[in-house]
């Protein structure tokens, strides 16, 4: 079994490609070393058609924190070529085989949103969209597409932005504590390795903040 997956340099990126290796798949990994997502020329140049994959899962992903009033359209231009616009092109590049898995990892900002995240909950919300009307066109070769969308992780990264006193007071507020990478990894094993029937789902791991927040 052959899967790509994109953004393995991150914290939730790492876990996954472990857990996908782990699991005794071939992990074919795209980073910006191998392959700019945002250069569409350079991406359909990536894929040989001959060459055959049974999964992808999307991590890659920036987000720019920016108030409305003052975005950049260039940047939210960006944003989009590299969280959205490149999944699409992915599904339109690959050979998948029939009964493939499609996985996108979105985020708590796919269904909500706060100040300041106006450019990555729009990306993510359109993500979305994507993953629901690719499960529909894609069905016909029996390829499963669906969405995990992380709340808080427990990453190199969420510790490098945040003080250990806002550390503490996020744990504390989400029922379940900070979420493990591995746990996304876990879920994204699963759909891409043995989904056979889930398909155009947002499936939120977020040890139950969002919940909170209805």
């Amino acid at each position: 079994m052959r899967i790509l997956l994109t953004g393995n340099r991150g914290g939730i990126g790492k876990s996954i490609e472990n857990k996908i290796k782990s699991s005794g798949a071939d992990v074919v990994a795209v980073n910006t070393s191998v392959c700019d997502l945002s250069n569409f020329d350079e991406l359909s140049s990536f894929f040989n058609k001959d060459r055959e994959y049974d999964g992808l899962i999307h991590c890659a992903g920036i987000n720019p924190v920016a108030k409305c009033d003052v975005i950049n359209f260039d940047e939210l231009l960006n944003a989009f070529s590299i969280n959205v616009f490149s999944f699409i092109k992915m599904c339109q590049e690959i050979n998948f085989s029939n009964g493939s898995n499609i996985v996108a990892i979105g985020s708590l900002w796919a269904t909500g949103t706060k100040e300041g995240r106006c450019q990555y909950s729009m990306t993510k919300h359109s993500l979305l969209s994507a993953v629901k009307t690719l499960a529909l066109e894609m069905a016909s070769k029996n390829i499963k597409v669906n969405m995990v969308s992380p709340g808080f992780v427990d990453t190199e990264m969420t510790r490098k932005n945040n003080s250990d006193k806002n550390i503490k007071e996020i744990n504390d507020f989400i029922p379940l504590g900070l979420t493990n990478p591995n746990e996304i990894a876990k879920m994204c094993e699963y759909l891409v390795i043995n989904n056979q029937a889930i398909t155009g789902q947002n499936i939120i791991v977020d040890g139950g903040y969002s919940i909170k927040n209805v």
